[in-house]
């Protein structure tokens, strides 16, 4: 099983790349209004699928289906896992996403956490930010054995300071009230852009 987003399907909409993610890296102006579809396009919505692949005894694929991981009809994008579980079966998956409860730019910028059940594809949990706040990509940490002990690392934007801010929220507890285990706030000359991410590696696989 694996999972993707196809959040490039903005991209088809614009000529200029700098344009289709809504940030202009020159002003460091950010354009929320470029990632949100008039209404009746919510199908182009970024979301998460499932694509399962069946392969023969030689290890060649013959049969490849691709599905909605679940019936979320809200945009969602940047999922990740405990990397303990990759290439086997994981049953937990979190993303960001939108609480859907602005009437102004309902699909973007991301404001929530979510936290789904890849087995019974049912939307286990939510964390939501304050308002006028915004999230980026979460990083899980594996903190025990089990596949949701860890904590999820995912930078907040305050739009009314400008400032950004570390979360730690405690996988566990995604969705109930003490899921948050502590807020930093980043020195100024460190905010970067909303929606800036990547992944984490050991030194020893970069360097091969």
């Amino acid at each position: 099983m694996g999972l993707a987003s196809p959040s490039l399907s903005f991209s088809t909409h614009f000529d200029n790349i700098e344009l289709c993610v809504g940030y202009d890296w020159r002003s460091g102006k950010l354009d929320p209004s470029m990632m949100n579809l008039k209404q009746g396009q919510e199908k182009l919505l970024p979301h998460l699928i499932e694509v399962s692949i069946s392969l023969d005894k030689n290890g060649n694929c013959h049969k490849c289906c691709v599905n909605d991981l679940n019936q979320r009809n809200k945009a969602t994008d940047f999922p990740v896992i405990n990397q303990d579980f990759s290439g086997g079966r994981n049953t937990y998956v979190y993303a960001a996403t939108t609480s859907g409860l602005r009437q102004a730019l309902p699909n973007f910028p991301f404001d929530t956490v979510v936290k789904l059940n890849t087995i019974d594809k049912s939307m286990h949990a939510t964390w939501s930010t304050g308002r006028r706040r915004f999230i980026g990509e979460p990083i899980f940490i594996l903190k025990g054995k089990e596949e949701d002990d860890g904590y999820l690392l995912v930078v907040e934007y305050a739009v009314s300071t400008q400032r950004c801010y570390l979360v730690i929220l405690d996988s566990k507890l995604i969705g109930q009230n003490n899921a948050l285990v502590a807020r930093f706030e980043v020195p100024r000359h460190l905010n970067f852009p909303l929606g800036f991410h990547g992944f984490w590696a050991p030194r020893e696989q970069l360097e091969v």
